[in-house]
């Protein structure tokens, strides 16, 4: 069962003006609150605000710059209102200026030029207009519903055409720009861009109507940034992977795994590629190109057919890679606030004090009922010394192994990390 229908269940909702905003992730938030609500309601909150229809038609209220502390949770009112409608950023019909970006649009609406107003530089590279929705033919050689060849590689082209594209907000959290593709002759994309005020990141909520079969669609992203290396989220940590075609070892990696994210940087710069659903992606040089969508229909002739829905992020950062830059951005992506009416007080449980530390899970202990299970991990590559807080009441804290067999108890709150090591935490209480 989800954590948040199960939240809904114990929350005292005896009004429908009071929210609470739980952040079930083990360290402090600050990114946007899509909330959905009434028309004609804000929350009392000195803090900016704004309301748009999202793409399943319903009234969505964004709030930014609210901190929900780690594992915890803060109440909030509705009141009826209006948001100010007040924005630092400003767009024509061919460009948007936030207060990190420079960016300027081609014909498609496609991202032609990204430039950084922090490191003064142009992100967009050689090639596609970044967000360029490009498909190809998907005829593997085997299992048609898994494999991908590698000369599909060679068959990507941008064969989409703009059906409509219109300003559907402008407020003080952001800029909404949506936009309806054409990227087959049977098949469309719809997509809501945010252009935000208070972070870098560019977010696509995306749904997709596929009607094709042995179609492959890719978003490309195709930078400046360089490296001969990227990385790639793998479960507990990351991996690198090399950028350039080389050898044939190389060249067998053209489409790769990742999970919540994939970033390239320099030493000083770098972009990521977040999502939260789309789990193959290629890179080459500075070009990342997401894979959206897959065509086969075999064993299912109709199986990848439909409305098919999913949110991704592209994130510049200027600096290297770093769990502040990337990784949190990712889990908050993934793991949004979930917002319950009424009123719901979360007790942090264990609380990390580095920011290369995360709380991957929480979990009842399976032989005892008055202990849980808590695993940490290092996400990026580096030893570490962390000091962890845990809640009031603990009586006895042990070290175990996955399968929660104990390992040893210990004695303080100070544990020693090694590169990407996961601890698996008995907390008695």
């Amino acid at each position: 069962m989800p954590l948040s229908f199960i939240i809904s269940a114990i929350v005292n909702a005896d009004t429908n003006d009071s929210v609470t905003f739980i952040n079930t992730l083990s360290f402090d938030r600050c990114d946007p609150i899509f909330l959905e609500c009434e028309e004609g309601y804000i929350a009392d909150l000195d803090c900016k605000q704004q309301t748009y229809k999202n793409l399943d038609g319903k009234n969505i209220l964004i709030i930014s710059g609210l901190t929900v502390p780690a594992f915890s949770s803060i109440k909030i009112n509705l009141i009826k209102g209006n948001a100010d409608s007040k924005s630092t950023i400003t767009v024509s019909e061919n460009s948007v200026s936030t207060p990190f970006a420079d960016i300027k649009f081609d014909e498609k609406g496609y991202i032609e030029s990204f430039i950084d107003k922090r490191a003064n530089r142009e992100i967009r590279g050689e090639g596609y207009s970044l967000n360029t929705f490009i498909t190809a033919e998907d005829l593997p050689t085997m299992y048609d519903n898994w494999d991908v060849d590698a000369d599909f590689e060679c068959k990507f082209a941008d064969n989409s055409a703009l059906i409509s594209r219109e300003i559907i907000s402008h407020g003080a959290v952001a800029v909404v720009i949506r936009s309806t593709y054409k990227v087959t002759a049977k098949s469309t994309v719809t997509q809501d861009v945010f252009y935000f005020a208070d972070t870098a990141e560019i977010r696509f909520d995306t749904v997709m109507d596929w009607q094709d079969n042995h179609r492959f669609l890719k978003t490309a992203f195709d930078t400046a940034v360089h490296n001969d290396f990227a990385r790639f989220e793998i479960q507990y940590g990351s991996i690198m992977r090399p950028t350039t075609r080389n050898n044939s070892v190389e060249k067998a990696k053209f489409e790769v795994v990742n999970h919540k994210y994939t970033d390239l940087s320099e030493t000083r710069y770098g972009v990521s590629m977040l999502n939260d659903s789309k789990y193959g992606i290629s890179v080459e040089g500075g070009n990342l190109r997401l894979s959206l969508h897959k065509g086969g229909n075999r064993p299912d002739i109709e199986g990848d057919k439909g409305i098919h829905k999913t949110v991704y992020s592209f994130l510049p950062h200027d600096c290297g890679f770093s769990s502040e830059a990337v990784v949190k951005p990712a889990y908050e992506l993934n793991v949004p606030v979930i917002a319950s009416k009424g009123d719901f007080e979360a007790i942090a449980l264990v609380v990390p004090e580095n920011d290369n530390i995360i709380v991957e899970a929480i979990k009842p202990c399976e032989d005892n009922e008055k202990a849980f299970i808590a695993r940490l991990y290092e996400t990026e590559g580096t030893q570490t010394n962390c000091t962890v807080k845990f809640f009031e009441g603990v009586k006895k804290i042990e070290a175990t192994d996955m399968l929660e067999v104990v390992e040893e108890e210990l004695s303080g709150n100070v544990l020693s990390f090694r590169p990407f090591e996961i601890k698996t935490l008995k907390i008695s209480y």
